[in-house]
Protein backbone atom coordinates (compact mmCIF):
# COMPACT_ATOMS: atom_id res chain seq x y z
CA UNK A 1 0.00 0.00 0.00
CA UNK A 2 1.67 3.45 -0.96
CA UNK A 3 0.52 6.16 1.40
CA UNK A 4 -0.17 9.58 0.89
CA UNK A 5 2.82 12.22 0.59
CA UNK A 6 4.23 15.43 -1.01
CA UNK A 7 5.98 13.55 -3.45
CA UNK A 8 5.87 9.99 -4.94
CA UNK A 9 9.23 8.65 -6.72
CA UNK A 10 8.19 6.28 -9.38
CA UNK A 11 11.62 4.22 -10.66
CA UNK A 12 11.38 1.77 -13.31
CA UNK A 13 13.79 -1.07 -12.48
CA UNK A 14 14.70 -4.48 -14.38
CA UNK A 15 18.26 -5.91 -13.72
CA UNK A 16 19.90 -3.33 -11.54
CA UNK A 17 21.32 -4.96 -8.81
CA UNK A 18 24.25 -2.67 -9.23
CA UNK A 19 22.94 0.64 -9.10
CA UNK A 20 19.47 0.23 -6.88
CA UNK A 21 20.92 0.41 -3.49
CA UNK A 22 22.53 3.83 -4.14
CA UNK A 23 19.55 4.88 -6.55
CA UNK A 24 17.12 4.29 -3.35
CA UNK A 25 19.62 6.05 -0.89
CA UNK A 26 19.83 9.41 -2.61
CA UNK A 27 15.87 9.29 -2.65
CA UNK A 28 15.84 8.42 0.65
CA UNK A 29 18.49 11.28 1.44
CA UNK A 30 16.49 13.87 0.27
CA UNK A 31 15.66 17.53 1.70
CA UNK A 32 11.65 17.02 1.19
CA UNK A 33 11.33 14.02 3.03
CA UNK A 34 7.53 13.76 2.94
CA UNK A 35 7.81 11.01 -0.26
CA UNK A 36 7.47 7.39 -1.03
CA UNK A 37 9.68 5.43 -3.60
CA UNK A 38 7.50 3.91 -5.89
CA UNK A 39 9.75 0.64 -7.42
CA UNK A 40 7.94 -1.03 -10.13
CA UNK A 41 10.20 -4.20 -11.50
CA UNK A 42 9.86 -5.10 -14.84
CA UNK A 43 10.47 -8.82 -13.95
CA UNK A 44 14.31 -8.77 -13.23
CA UNK A 45 16.23 -12.36 -12.83
CA UNK A 46 18.79 -10.76 -10.72
CA UNK A 47 18.57 -9.59 -7.13
CA UNK A 48 17.44 -5.93 -7.50
CA UNK A 49 13.68 -7.26 -6.50
CA UNK A 50 15.88 -8.42 -2.96
CA UNK A 51 17.33 -5.79 -2.45
CA UNK A 52 14.75 -3.13 -2.80
CA UNK A 53 12.70 -5.35 -0.24
CA UNK A 54 15.74 -5.24 2.43
CA UNK A 55 15.24 -1.75 2.25
CA UNK A 56 11.81 -1.29 2.19
CA UNK A 57 11.55 -3.44 5.53
CA UNK A 58 14.03 0.09 7.08
CA UNK A 59 11.78 2.29 5.39
CA UNK A 60 8.02 1.98 4.90
CA UNK A 61 8.06 5.08 2.38
CA UNK A 62 9.45 2.25 0.03
CA UNK A 63 7.24 -0.17 -1.79
CA UNK A 64 7.89 -2.69 -4.34
CA UNK A 65 5.47 -3.29 -7.20
CA UNK A 66 5.60 -5.97 -10.35
CA UNK A 67 5.65 -5.18 -14.32
CA UNK A 68 5.11 -7.93 -16.14
CA UNK A 69 4.65 -6.36 -19.30
CA UNK A 70 8.04 -5.18 -18.45
CA UNK A 71 8.44 -2.05 -20.73
CA UNK A 72 9.14 0.99 -18.82
CA UNK A 73 6.15 2.81 -20.00
CA UNK A 74 3.86 0.14 -18.70
CA UNK A 75 5.75 0.15 -15.33
CA UNK A 76 5.08 4.46 -15.09
CA UNK A 77 2.00 3.86 -15.66
CA UNK A 78 1.79 1.20 -12.83
CA UNK A 79 3.61 3.66 -10.50
CA UNK A 80 1.39 6.43 -11.58
CA UNK A 81 -2.12 4.57 -10.80
CA UNK A 82 -0.61 3.85 -7.21
CA UNK A 83 0.36 7.14 -6.36
CA UNK A 84 -1.92 9.41 -4.21
CA UNK A 85 0.66 12.36 -3.68
CA UNK A 86 0.34 15.41 -4.86
CA UNK A 87 3.09 15.75 -7.48
CA UNK A 88 5.09 12.36 -9.16
CA UNK A 89 8.20 12.05 -10.31
CA UNK A 90 10.52 9.76 -12.15
CA UNK A 91 13.78 8.37 -11.99
CA UNK A 92 15.64 5.38 -13.48
CA UNK A 93 17.19 2.11 -11.37
CA UNK A 94 20.60 2.86 -12.77
CA UNK A 95 20.74 6.67 -11.98
CA UNK A 96 21.05 8.47 -8.67
CA UNK A 97 20.58 11.99 -7.55
CA UNK A 98 21.89 14.98 -5.00
CA UNK A 99 19.99 15.61 -1.92
CA UNK A 100 17.99 18.72 -2.70
CA UNK A 101 17.17 17.59 -6.57
CA UNK A 102 13.13 16.86 -5.43
CA UNK A 103 13.89 20.46 -3.76
CA UNK A 104 15.26 22.09 -6.80
CA UNK A 105 12.25 20.78 -9.03
CA UNK A 106 9.26 21.30 -6.49
CA UNK A 107 10.35 25.41 -5.27
CA UNK A 108 10.90 26.03 -9.31
CA UNK A 109 7.32 24.26 -10.26
CA UNK A 110 5.94 26.49 -7.15
CA UNK A 111 7.32 29.95 -8.82
CA UNK A 112 6.64 29.32 -12.69
CA UNK A 113 3.53 27.73 -12.29
CA UNK A 114 2.30 31.32 -11.65
CA UNK A 115 3.64 32.46 -14.82
CA UNK A 116 2.73 30.03 -17.14
CA UNK A 117 0.95 26.88 -17.47
CA UNK A 118 2.92 24.36 -16.11
CA UNK A 119 3.32 20.92 -16.72
CA UNK A 120 6.59 19.93 -15.44
CA UNK A 121 10.24 20.66 -14.43
CA UNK A 122 12.53 18.56 -15.59
CA UNK A 123 16.64 17.60 -14.94
CA UNK A 124 19.67 17.29 -16.44
CA UNK A 125 21.99 14.63 -17.53
CA UNK A 126 24.88 14.61 -15.80
CA UNK A 127 28.30 12.10 -15.35
CA UNK A 128 28.74 10.01 -12.08
CA UNK A 129 32.60 10.60 -10.85
CA UNK A 130 32.88 6.66 -10.67
CA UNK A 131 31.68 5.89 -14.22
CA UNK A 132 33.85 4.66 -16.75
CA UNK A 133 36.14 6.01 -18.88
CA UNK A 134 33.42 5.03 -22.00
CA UNK A 135 30.46 6.15 -19.89
CA UNK A 136 31.85 9.78 -19.01
CA UNK A 137 33.31 9.80 -22.72
CA UNK A 138 29.07 9.34 -24.10
CA UNK A 139 27.70 12.35 -21.66
CA UNK A 140 30.56 14.61 -22.33
CA UNK A 141 29.58 14.15 -26.05
CA UNK A 142 26.09 14.08 -25.84
CA UNK A 143 26.29 17.89 -23.86
CA UNK A 144 27.86 19.10 -27.55
CA UNK A 145 26.44 20.75 -30.42
CA UNK A 146 27.61 17.87 -32.44
CA UNK A 147 26.36 15.18 -30.29
CA UNK A 148 23.65 16.22 -28.71
CA UNK A 149 21.87 19.04 -30.45
CA UNK A 150 18.23 19.17 -30.35
CA UNK A 151 17.96 16.34 -27.47
CA UNK A 152 17.22 16.17 -23.69
CA UNK A 153 21.29 15.93 -22.79
CA UNK A 154 21.99 19.00 -23.95
CA UNK A 155 23.66 21.25 -21.83
CA UNK A 156 22.10 24.35 -20.70
CA UNK A 157 23.05 27.19 -18.06
CA UNK A 158 19.95 28.36 -16.99
CA UNK A 159 15.87 26.83 -16.27
CA UNK A 160 14.54 26.81 -20.32
CA UNK A 161 11.55 26.03 -22.14
CA UNK A 162 11.78 22.99 -23.46
CA UNK A 163 10.13 20.61 -26.04
CA UNK A 164 10.74 17.48 -24.42
CA UNK A 165 12.52 16.65 -20.75
CA UNK A 166 13.54 13.67 -18.43
CA UNK A 167 13.56 12.84 -14.39
CA UNK A 168 10.52 15.12 -13.97
CA UNK A 169 8.40 16.72 -11.78
CA UNK A 170 4.32 17.14 -12.19
CA UNK A 171 1.35 17.42 -10.61
CA UNK A 172 -0.62 14.20 -10.53
CA UNK A 173 -3.88 15.86 -10.47
CA UNK A 174 -3.19 18.11 -13.57
CA UNK A 175 -2.19 14.53 -15.49
CA UNK A 176 -5.57 13.26 -14.14
CA UNK A 177 -8.02 16.04 -15.63
CA UNK A 178 -5.87 15.74 -18.94
CA UNK A 179 -5.88 11.94 -19.00
CA UNK A 180 -2.13 12.02 -19.47
CA UNK A 181 -0.63 8.57 -19.11
CA UNK A 182 2.24 6.76 -21.19
CA UNK A 183 1.66 4.90 -24.61
CA UNK A 184 2.78 1.34 -23.30
CA UNK A 185 3.28 1.03 -27.28
CA UNK A 186 6.41 2.93 -26.87
CA UNK A 187 8.91 1.22 -26.04
CA UNK A 188 11.62 4.15 -26.44
CA UNK A 189 10.97 8.40 -26.82
CA UNK A 190 8.20 7.32 -24.21
CA UNK A 191 9.02 10.34 -22.53
CA UNK A 192 9.13 12.48 -25.26
CA UNK A 193 5.52 11.14 -26.21
CA UNK A 194 4.12 11.45 -22.67
CA UNK A 195 5.48 15.06 -22.77
CA UNK A 196 4.03 15.91 -26.21
CA UNK A 197 0.43 15.17 -24.85
CA UNK A 198 1.26 17.94 -22.71
CA UNK A 199 2.46 20.48 -24.91
CA UNK A 200 -0.64 19.94 -27.16
CA UNK A 201 -3.08 20.63 -24.77
CA UNK A 202 -1.20 24.05 -24.32
CA UNK A 203 1.23 23.54 -21.26
CA UNK A 204 4.91 24.48 -20.96
CA UNK A 205 7.86 22.24 -19.83
CA UNK A 206 11.32 23.49 -18.41
CA UNK A 207 14.30 22.00 -17.75
CA UNK A 208 16.43 22.80 -14.91
CA UNK A 209 20.37 22.85 -14.88
CA UNK A 210 21.16 22.09 -11.73
CA UNK A 211 18.69 19.53 -10.56
CA UNK A 212 21.22 16.76 -11.94
CA UNK A 213 20.33 13.03 -12.46
CA UNK A 214 23.67 11.25 -12.65
CA UNK A 215 23.13 8.37 -14.58
CA UNK A 216 25.54 5.34 -16.10
CA UNK A 217 25.79 4.99 -19.62
CA UNK A 218 26.44 1.45 -21.30
CA UNK A 219 30.08 -0.18 -21.07
CA UNK A 220 30.90 -0.41 -24.00
CA UNK A 221 30.79 0.43 -27.81
CA UNK A 222 28.65 -2.30 -29.10
CA UNK A 223 25.72 -1.62 -26.22
CA UNK A 224 26.01 2.39 -26.67
CA UNK A 225 25.44 1.68 -30.66
CA UNK A 226 22.80 -0.81 -30.06
CA UNK A 227 20.60 1.69 -27.95
CA UNK A 228 21.28 4.37 -30.22
CA UNK A 229 19.78 2.29 -33.05
CA UNK A 230 16.49 1.75 -30.53
CA UNK A 231 16.64 5.32 -29.49
CA UNK A 232 16.40 5.72 -33.83
CA UNK A 233 13.76 3.24 -34.10
CA UNK A 234 11.63 4.31 -31.30
CA UNK A 235 11.95 8.39 -33.11
CA UNK A 236 10.52 7.17 -35.96
CA UNK A 237 7.62 5.76 -34.35
CA UNK A 238 7.25 8.97 -32.52
CA UNK A 239 6.79 10.75 -36.17
CA UNK A 240 4.79 8.75 -37.35
CA UNK A 241 2.31 9.26 -34.28
CA UNK A 242 3.11 12.82 -33.80
CA UNK A 243 4.05 14.43 -37.19
CA UNK A 244 4.61 17.90 -36.06
CA UNK A 245 7.23 16.60 -33.75
CA UNK A 246 9.81 16.02 -36.59
CA UNK A 247 12.23 18.44 -36.98
CA UNK A 248 15.20 18.75 -39.69
CA UNK A 249 17.73 17.64 -37.04
CA UNK A 250 16.23 14.36 -36.28
CA UNK A 251 16.46 13.30 -40.03
CA UNK A 252 20.31 14.31 -40.10
CA UNK A 253 21.39 10.82 -39.31
CA UNK A 254 19.05 9.51 -41.58
CA UNK A 255 20.72 11.53 -44.64
CA UNK A 256 23.79 10.18 -43.77
CA UNK A 257 22.98 7.00 -43.28
CA UNK A 258 21.52 7.03 -46.93
CA UNK A 259 24.69 9.28 -47.74
CA UNK A 260 27.17 6.53 -46.65
CA UNK A 261 25.60 3.94 -48.85
CA UNK A 262 26.12 6.45 -51.79
CA UNK A 263 29.56 6.73 -50.77
CA UNK A 264 30.06 2.92 -50.77
CA UNK A 265 28.26 2.28 -54.07
CA UNK A 266 30.44 4.99 -55.92
CA UNK A 267 33.29 3.59 -54.14
CA UNK A 268 32.90 0.12 -55.75
CA UNK A 269 32.27 1.94 -58.98
CA UNK A 270 35.36 4.00 -58.77
CA UNK A 271 37.36 0.89 -58.20
CA UNK A 272 35.62 -0.27 -61.36
CA UNK A 273 36.99 2.85 -62.81
CA UNK A 274 33.58 3.75 -63.91
CA UNK A 275 33.72 7.36 -62.24
CA UNK A 276 36.74 9.40 -62.43
CA UNK A 277 38.65 11.12 -59.53
CA UNK A 278 37.16 14.16 -59.54
CA UNK A 279 33.51 12.54 -59.07
CA UNK A 280 34.82 10.71 -56.50
CA UNK A 281 36.42 13.58 -54.95
CA UNK A 282 33.43 15.65 -54.51
CA UNK A 283 31.59 12.62 -53.62
CA UNK A 284 33.42 12.02 -50.76
CA UNK A 285 34.29 15.37 -49.88
CA UNK A 286 31.16 15.25 -47.42
CA UNK A 287 32.49 12.60 -45.63
CA UNK A 288 35.70 14.49 -45.45
CA UNK A 289 33.87 17.46 -43.51
CA UNK A 290 32.28 15.02 -41.07
CA UNK A 291 35.57 13.53 -40.14
CA UNK A 292 37.19 16.92 -39.44
CA UNK A 293 34.19 17.70 -37.29
CA UNK A 294 34.34 14.57 -35.71
CA UNK A 295 38.33 15.05 -34.98
CA UNK A 296 37.28 18.06 -33.80
CA UNK A 297 34.35 17.93 -31.00
CA UNK A 298 36.65 14.82 -29.58
CA UNK A 299 39.76 16.54 -29.45
CA UNK A 300 38.15 19.44 -27.83
CA UNK A 301 36.73 16.94 -25.18
CA UNK A 302 40.15 15.52 -24.71
CA UNK A 303 42.28 18.47 -24.08
CA UNK A 304 39.36 19.75 -22.17
CA UNK A 305 39.21 17.03 -19.76
CA UNK A 306 43.15 16.59 -19.77
CA UNK A 307 42.41 13.15 -20.31
CA UNK A 308 43.68 10.66 -23.56
CA UNK A 309 41.08 8.25 -22.13
CA UNK A 310 38.45 10.16 -23.94
CA UNK A 311 39.57 9.03 -26.95
CA UNK A 312 36.48 7.09 -27.52
CA UNK A 313 34.75 10.11 -28.65
CA UNK A 314 35.90 9.80 -31.93
CA UNK A 315 33.85 6.36 -32.20
CA UNK A 316 30.77 8.40 -30.29
CA UNK A 317 30.04 10.81 -32.45
CA UNK A 318 29.59 8.31 -35.53
CA UNK A 319 28.25 6.02 -33.30
CA UNK A 320 25.27 8.41 -32.33
CA UNK A 321 24.89 9.87 -35.72
CA UNK A 322 24.72 6.44 -37.38
CA UNK A 323 23.04 4.11 -34.89
CA UNK A 324 19.92 6.48 -34.40
CA UNK A 325 19.81 7.21 -39.03
CA UNK A 326 20.34 3.23 -38.62
CA UNK A 327 17.33 2.96 -36.25
CA UNK A 328 15.10 5.44 -37.77
CA UNK A 329 14.88 3.95 -41.04
CA UNK A 330 14.59 0.57 -39.60
CA UNK A 331 11.79 2.14 -37.96
CA UNK A 332 9.85 3.47 -41.29
CA UNK A 333 10.86 -0.14 -42.79
CA UNK A 334 9.01 -2.27 -40.14
CA UNK A 335 5.80 0.21 -40.74
CA UNK A 336 5.70 -0.51 -44.18
CA UNK A 337 6.34 -4.45 -44.11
Amino acid sequence: MVFMSLIDIIVGVKNEEKYIKRCINSLQDQTISDINIIVVDGVSVDRTPEIVKKISETDNRVELLQNPDEVISSGRNIGLEASNAEYVAYLDGHCYVNEDWLELLYKTFLIHQKKCDLACVGSTYSSPPDDSSFGKSVAYALQTFFGGFGTAFAADNEIVKVDTVAFALYNRSLLEKEQITYDENMTQCEDTDFNHQLIKKGYVLLKHPKALVYQYRRKNLAQFSRQMVDYGEGRSKLAIKHKETLNLHHLIPVFMVIYLMVLLIALVLFLMNTINNYSIILIALPFFIYALLDLFYAFTIIIGRRSLKHIYTLLIFPAVHVGYGIGFLKGLIDLII
